[in-house]
């Protein structure tokens, strides 16, 4: 057991089908006002002027830590890339990579694995791709507060985000790695006021 949950903590900083849905809507102008219509500018960050440069501009940082290898390609790309699917081939291939390496720890622990064939087309891309392509962070203020709809202080997004990459989720709840993988709270409970964390103790 502590050597098949040792695989599974080192996957533990990886942060539902349609690869490219789940993102809520696009931009067709440059006003930064949401319409309904499919343009991608929406999702096109580029540096205000030249003063900046850009050195990572992740959503989920783990997704170009683990899936992609750490590419600066993928820091200085906008999510429209994503969405293009430039760097789809490199995601696809990361999530069998782990597949590859812990399907069978998985089914060791009686847990049933999500599906991952070459082309993406399993249920694990099903499952993650609306997370992450475009790998942006979504906060709909008319919509309840918690992840993926933003991030509470109390969301546990590593461990759910983890289920949804390696497990199949008809099977499983999204939350089975919760208190698993990583504490289920903190020692000391998060405050009411701000600035919302306890004191370190």
């Amino acid at each position: 057991m502590i050597i098949h949950l040792s695989a599974l903590l080192a996957l533990q900083t990886l942060s539902g089908c349609d690869l490219l849905g789940g993102k809520g809507p696009l931009d067709s102008d440059d006003t930064g006002q949401a319409d309904t219509d499919t343009d991608t500018d929406a999702y096109v960050f580029a540096a205000i002027d030249g003063s900046f440069t850009r050195v990572d501009r992740a959503g989920f940082a783990d997704v170009n830590m683990l899936l992609i290898g750490g590419s600066d390609a993928y820091n200085q790309g906008d999510p429209t890339d994503d969405m293009a699917l430039a760097f789809g081939a490199e995601i696809v291939g990361g999530v069998a990579a782990w597949h590859a390496m812990l399907d069978d720890d998985l089914a060791g622990l009686g847990l049933t694995p999500c599906t991952e064939p070459g082309d993406g087309s399993g249920t694990c891309i099903a499952q993650l791709g609306p997370l992450i392509i475009p790998d942006t962070l979504i906060l709909d203020t008319t919509s309840t507060a918690g992840f993926p709809n933003g991030r509470l202080l109390t969301d546990p997004v590593t461990d759910v985000v983890l289920a949804v990459s390696l497990l199949d989720l008809s099977t499983h709840p999204a939350d089975i790695f919760v208190g698993l993988l990583n504490p289920a709270a903190n020692d000391v409970a998060f405050r009411t006021d701000f600035p919302y964390v306890a004191a370190p103790h």
